[in-house]
């Protein structure tokens, strides 16, 4: 990766809550095993055995335990979707969990027997502990995830009173509750950008930076395909080469090909996808005004809360700092608070507001191996708030 590609600057990350605390250094992520996250549903328990998701109450509905490594929620649902042959919509989660981690979620699944759950054989997924319940699992139906994370390759060791003095530090202080990368897509952070031209009904914007856009953190295989297609129009012989976990450059594609009009191949995305898009922009928005925040000395508590602009975001939910300089923001990118309500796709958000501070709870850590300079560290925390963040302030290194 080069040096100059920062992630965090993209995504509208800057600087650190625990400034006083030289970095460890390290690196996380390097073996899926390394980065293991167990959902926390209402029962208030992390799912290991899948016990912790309740009993069988008898109903339509499947609940059951997702175990998965080295896809992301939705890539892992398609997978089910196409060996269980039922519609992807059929599936219900609470939240979305990384592809560079091993995690434990639960899922429910629409009107299937228990013995086809316990049959499947899918490739770095496993489904256990089925029980029957009367609804849905729907976005939100968690408490939080509980983390277990291994930093490899410390370049500077904390001993025991560093790191009870950081531990203190999370439990009266906590830290800046940014979004991370996965919200924006680890790989090439761009959400945001498609998300803003959706809102501006730039629909052709959004599909050729989706398209055309390159990481340093992708595949060269895959680099080299948009960049052949930023050359061509050639789009069928571009698309058969995109494996077929790229569905989205490959709907877009077959639509260049059928030569469909810019909106009419937008709305033939998944909503999932143009919801999370318009998702990370406000999350984007966010992380700036966190950012400015910190930068300018503004007193950051526990009672704070900034805004994701929505609708129906008004001043009188924040004070006028945290107000202009989210409206700053926005007219910056010639977008106003109407534009998440009357845009012609039909992603209405109405906003919400998201503490500025998290303070990870039950805080642990451990020396796995002083001369191969790694350690381990245990924390949860609420829906909503990414471990990598709390890792940042201990690396101080790119989350």
């Amino acid at each position: 990766m080069s040096k100059d590609y920062s992630v965090e600057s993209i995504i509208g990350i800057r600087g650190y809550s625990t400034p006083q605390f030289s970095g460890t250094g390290g690196t996380i992520k390097k073996q899926n095993e390394d980065f293991i996250v167990r959902e926390i549903p209402p029962s208030g328990k992390p799912i290991f055995n899948g016990s912790e998701i309740g009993e069988n109450l008898g109903g339509l509905y499947i609940h059951c335990v997702l175990w998965k490594t080295g896809l992301d929620t939705f890539s892992a649902i398609k997978r089910l979707s196409n060996d269980l042959k039922i519609p992807e919509a059929d599936f219900g989660f609470a939240g979305l969990k990384d592809a560079a981690a091993e995690t434990f979620q639960r899922i429910s699944i629409w009107n299937i027997n228990e013995s086809r759950i316990n049959a499947l054989n899918v490739p770095k997924i496993k489904l256990f502990h089925p029980i029957r319940q009367k609804f849905a699992i729907k976005t939100g139906d968690l408490l939080g995830n509980s983390f277990e994370i291994k930093i490899r390759d410390i370049q500077e060791i904390w001993d025991n009173q560093d790191w009870n003095e950081f531990k203190n530090h999370l439990r009266s202080d906590g830290v800046l509750n940014f979004y991370g990368p996965q919200r924006f897509g680890s790989k090439r952070p761009l959400l945001h950008l498609i998300g803003k031209f959706l809102l501006k009904e730039e629909y052709s914007k959004a599909i050729e930076r989706y398209l055309g856009e390159t990481s340093p953190l992708e595949y060269k295989d895959i680099t080299k395909l948009r960049e052949d297609y930023s050359k061509t129009s050639s789009y069928r012989n571009i698309r058969l080469k995109f494996p077929k976990l790229f569905d989205i450059e490959r709907i877009l594609l077959l639509g260049l090909e059928k030569k469909l009009s810019p909106k009419d191949l937008i709305l033939r995305l998944p909503k999932s996808f143009l919801r999370l898009s318009v998702s990370a922009y406000q999350s984007y928005i966010f992380n700036k005004t966190l950012s400015y925040l910190l930068e300018t000395d503004y007193p950051l508590n526990g009672d704070l809360a900034i805004p994701l602009p929505g609708y129906e975001s008004k001043r009188k939910e924040t004070n006028e700092v945290i107000w202009n300089e989210m409206i700053a923001l926005l007219e910056e990118d010639e977008i106003n608070l109407q534009n998440f309500k009357n845009n012609k796709l039909n992603l209405r958000s109405k906003g919400i507001l998201r503490n500025a501070l998290i303070y990870p709870n039950e805080f642990n850590y451990s020396q796995l191996d002083i001369e191969k300079r790694s350690v381990k560290v245990d924390f949860s925390l609420s829906k909503g708030s990414y471990a990598t963040i709390v890792i940042r302030e201990i690396t101080k290194t790119e989350c």
